[in-house]
């Protein structure tokens, strides 16, 4: 039985994660964690679990064998060293983590000979879509390369993690180097740069386009989410495969899925 304790655990994909770690036989939700003062704290996320706030975490973690983040950059940075301990591994989906957070990260692991997996996106078909990204920038190397990603209007950061994510992967695999993050107005030819333009609307779950425009023609990739438990069932995937790990290092879901 791999007991889960998750971090957001009343946002959009943290209910969904914990509804569905409920469902599961070889699952056992025993923590959830919410931001401290949030009107949630005391109150019941599934049958016989309730919210507790982050500064309680230490009464839930040592119950765990994996504990799921999906709070957000600046919550896991301050967390990050109350979070690790021997014998506890992790699933974290939070976006737009910085770099140091991760150094950070990676440190711990192998202070705790713990194991993690960080991902922008738990869903199969976007790490396929990465996949897809990284064979099309090889074999297209002159072609411009622009991103359009659209999410629901209450999403907070822009660009998405899964644009950032597949413009690193564009950038590894081809000679362009400069990704803007955001544009303002129309941009003429400026040389090899990497566009990320970011819409925010109504209540689209997810979707992301990568644009390889050539001079005669153009390939245009898309990955659209219809419901969030596309992500939330990536999740499950990222904690079954990382619970028996203890190899101090971080994974990704490229290695969940042997992509």
């Amino acid at each position: 039985m791999i007991r889960v304790v998750v971090g957001g655990a009343t946002g959009k994909l943290g209910s969904l994660v914990c509804s569905l770690v409920t469902s599961q036989k070889d699952m056992r939700l025993v923590g959830g964690l919410v931001s401290i003062g949030s009107e949630r704290v005391g109150k019941e996320i599934v049958v016989g679990v309730q919210a507790r706030g982050m500064d309680r975490m230490d009464e839930v973690l040592p119950e765990a064998d994996v504990y799921v983040d999906l709070t957000s950059p600046t919550a896991i940075g301050k967390n990050l060293k109350t979070i690790m301990r021997p014998g506890l591994n992790y699933v974290i989906g939070t976006t737009g983590i910085p770099a140091e957070v991760v150094a950070d990260l990676r440190s711990h692991l192998r202070e705790h000979g713990s194991s993690a997996v960080v991902a922008p996106n738990f869903s199969v078909g976007v790490n396929v879509f990465f996949k897809t990204c990284d064979m099309l920038a090889r074999s297209l190397k002159d072609y411009d390369v622009e991103i359009v990603e659209v999410h629901h209007s209450q999403k907070k950061d822009a660009p998405s993690g899964t644009a950032r994510r597949a413009a690193e992967i564009v950038s590894a695999a081809t000679d362009i180097g400069h990704i803007i993050y955001g544009r303002e107005g129309m941009v003429g030819a400026r040389g090899r740069e990497i566009g990320i333009h970011s819409v925010r609307a109504g209540d689209v779950v997810g979707e992301h386009t990568v644009i390889f425009a050539g001079k005669k023609e153009r390939i245009e990739l898309t990955h659209r989410a219809h419901s969030r438990e596309a992500f939330a069932e990536g999740c499950l995937l990222a904690i079954r495969w990382v619970a028996g790990r203890k190899d101090g290092m971080v994974h990704s879901m490229e290695e969940v899925l042997d992509l």
